[in-house]
């Protein structure tokens, strides 16, 4: 797990979070449509009421899943002390890009949301801006802060929205993950080798701001 975002689960995990965190596993693996409760409680070891106890039905599981994408994205794009805009900018997207590769149930997440016009729930705006609904303050900041890199480390004269960046780098990192092989390590974890693309990721962000 990227030890840059904070999304580090809790020690000692409750119910409630054990539950999204085997839903993550299996959705990595099988897919968002093919997540069943009945799955998430026997690999846990409960009784499906249990679960009940906790989340209304799937969707509520997977708009906790989605806080955690959320909470993760709101963070990039903070400059580090000695950093330039440009480092601040390829460190961010290759913090995002191993977030994603390290839990492929996010990226089949937010690629599940977008298949449908405004998404399943609200937090299919996570990695959208549409113009009908208003961003949670925390994507708000981000752009805002993208926005203040970009402008940073663009040369003269050429002129990015962090929109349009962030249209191009975190939709070439959704689409590219979700082309490569599901691998399982020996302790389990479910990821996608995301080391894969970060050569190219540096390269699409030096395009974009012709650096």
């Amino acid at each position: 797990m990227s030890e840059d975002l904070a999304l580090n689960k809790p020690r000692r995990r409750n119910t409630k979070e054990k539950i999204i965190d085997e839903a993550e596993s299996l959705a990595a693996l099988h897919g968002i449509e093919h997540l069943k409760l009945q799955d998430v409680a026997d690999k846990i070891g409960i009784k499906l009421p249990s679960v009940y106890a906790h989340f209304s039905g799937r969707e509520d599981i997977l708009a906790a899943m989605g806080a955690r994408i959320s909470k993760g994205i709101g963070q990039l794009y903070i400059a580090r002390t000695g950093e330039t805009p440009i480092e601040t900018l390829k460190r961010s997207a290759q913090d995002l890009l191993k977030m994603l590769g390290e839990h492929p149930a996010y990226f089949r997440l937010m690629l599940r949301d977008h298949s449908v016009p405004m998404g399943y729930d609200p937090l299919n705006h996570r990695a959208a801006v549409n113009q009908n609904f208003a961003l949670p303050n925390d994507m708000r900041d981000m752009l805002v802060r993208l926005q203040h890199l970009i402008d940073k480390a663009c040369k003269d004269g050429v002129k990015l929205s962090a929109e349009d960046f962030a249209g191009c780098v975190h939709g070439f990192m959704l689409v590219r993950l979700s082309w490569l092989p599901t691998r399982v390590s020996e302790d389990g974890h479910v990821y996608v080798d995301h080391t894969l693309l970060q050569s190219t990721l540096d390269q699409i962000i030096n395009r974009l701001l012709c650096v």
